[in-house]
């Protein structure tokens, strides 16, 4: 039998785009997930949206109270997860078809518990540009780059066991390494995802992220002085890198 992914997807105010995403889930060629959508509160039509696509997989739960971030649905709904995989999507973004029977082949072939693959990076339907991370990441390699894009994300909680993310700037970066710490991620090379771009992340948020990063380094994981700046820099570098 089919292993059960378990797909995890927070939303607010999604009514434009979470259709897509949902879609995205349901045109998957592995066929065994469960989608498991925790509103946060929403004030506009999302929960009519979501209630409309009818798709016995589909679990959908909903906030009395808005939160003000992912973390709170996003772990919510880890909680609730019966999967052996867990995989990552907001309602913003989107999968290709064959994105998950791709990454489980490939953490069976790759004797690797974690995967990601290649993603493009959309602004307004346009591709901004494609991010193709290193066949291999280890914790080291994720130290010095945050290669894995959460919606790229998935992993083997039935070995791993679940990892729930912190209500800090770049939660998932630091759950990533948590699980990085355990076993190595194999990276599809096929562009499997699109990750959608708002303007405030492409200009203020970008320096938002460097201090998140920075934070994580250096409060979270109390990186040695030396390890700090080595692995800082290497980030700074590999951010600039990643978006010429």
């Amino acid at each position: 039998m089919l292993p059960l992914v378990s797909i995890i997807m927070p939303g607010f105010n999604c009514s434009k785009t979470v259709a897509r995403a949902f879609l995205s889930v349901v045109n998957q060629t592995h066929k065994n997930w469960e989608l498991l959508f925790v509103d946060d509160a929403s004030t506009d039509n999302t929960i009519e949206i979501v209630q409309s696509i009818l798709d016995y997989r589909i679990k959908v739960f909903r906030s009395d109270v808005n939160s003000g971030s992912a973390v709170a649905p996003r772990n919510r709904a880890i909680d609730l997860a019966k999967g052996k995989y867990i995989a990552f999507l907001d309602s913003d973004d989107s999968w290709e078809p064959n994105k998950l029977e791709l990454q489980l082949n490939a953490m069976i072939q790759n004797r690797c518990h974690a995967a990601c693959s290649a993603y493009r990076r959309v602004k307004n339907d346009k591709v901004i540009s494609v991010v193709k991370p290193p066949f291999i990441i280890s914790y080291n390699k994720l130290l010095n780059s945050n290669h894995i894009a959460n919606l790229t994300g998935i992993y083997n909680c039935e070995v791993l066991g679940k990892f729930y993310q912190k209500d800090i700037g770049h939660e998932d970066y630091l759950m990533w390494l948590d699980i990085l710490g355990k076993t190595d991620c194999v990276c599809v090379k096929d562009v499997l995802a699109s990750y959608s771009i708002s303007d405030s992340s492409l200009s203020s948020n970008k320096y938002e992220a460097i201090k998140w990063h920075f934070n994580i380094l250096s409060k979270e994981l109390k990186l040695p002085f030396y390890k700090l700046y080595f692995s800082f820099f290497c980030y700074v570098c590999n951010a600039i890198f990643k978006r010429l």
